[in-house]
């Protein structure tokens, strides 16, 4: 089954997240489907860009929380494994000498953070909203910290990590964590899209190569001390107690049993 579809428009390869059924869900599918796709893009010398889109009102639900475990696999190295390919599946972009747009109109949740942050330019829609819900399902937003973070200043990132909420598209511009939130009415996403592939073409390859690389060092920098410790301390939450009763609670539609009244 395609998780991905891939196709080239001109100077311009568009990677669209194709599974709406599962909420673009991040499943080892998806990821090396994705690592392909980018792969062929980069070395497509006709593509001047790239376009990271999305099916369906969800742009990218985060991790799969409806499957039940493989028989036989050990919990916390599945989710190391999956940590491990979805960190290299962000840092991929942010290293893909071409320039990625995300392109949103649907919600993007938890690890679909990352590749949020992972792309250059990111324009949203009147649809999409973002957060990063991880604590109220007991979990860590850790394997995405490092680029997530690289995107905020101290003060958004707490408030947008410690309480969970849900972040609309014109907050997260003025917290600098998308480029541009438009409302489909005078700017629909795909012509704030065509404005910046416009620009692009009339940039030299090997100076954009180079202008991303000096932009982004600082974050893949960051991304090269700590991806280690944030994958492992977000695979030691995800197999721990809370999560097992937060998404159990988040399956069921019930309150988790950390949740207080008052």
């Amino acid at each position: 089954m395609n998780a991905i579809n891939y196709e080239v428009i001109g100077s311009t390869a568009w990677i669209t997240l194709d599974s709406p059924e599962r909420r673009n869900a991040i499943t080892a599918e998806l990821l090396e489907q994705f690592a392909a796709a980018l792969g062929t893009a980069n070395a497509d010398q006709g593509v001047r860009a790239i376009v990271l889109g999305h099916t369906g009102s969800t742009f990218c639900a985060g991790a799969d929380l409806s499957g039940a475990p493989n028989e036989g696999t050990d919990p916390r190295e599945r989710q190391m494994q999956l940590s491990k390919m979805a960190s290299a599946a962000f840092c991929s972009l942010l290293e893909s000498p071409k320039p990625v747009i995300g392109a949103i109109n649907g919600h993007v949740r938890a690890g679909g953070m990352g590749f949020a942050a992972g792309c250059d330019f990111v324009v949203a829609g009147p649809q999409a909203t973002f957060g990063l819900s991880e604590v109220r399902l007991g979990l860590v937003a850790a394997m995405i910290a490092p680029p997530v973070l690289a995107r905020l200043n101290d003060r958004h990132a707490a408030d947008w990590m410690l309480r969970g909420r849900t972040v609309s598209a014109k907050e997260a511009a003025a917290a600098g964590f998308i480029t541009q939130a438009v409302d489909g009415v005078d700017t629909t996403v795909e012509q704030a899209v065509a404005a910046i592939l416009a620009d692009l073409r009339l940039s030299a390859p090997a100076a954009l190569a180079a202008s991303k690389q000096l932009l982004n060092a600082r974050v893949l920098r960051r991304w090269e001390r700590e991806a280690d410790n944030m994958i492992e301390l977000s695979a030691h939450f995800f197999t721990a107690p809370d999560a097992a009763a937060g998404m159990r609670a988040f399956r069921e539609k019930t309150a988790a049993p950390w949740v207080l009244d008052a």
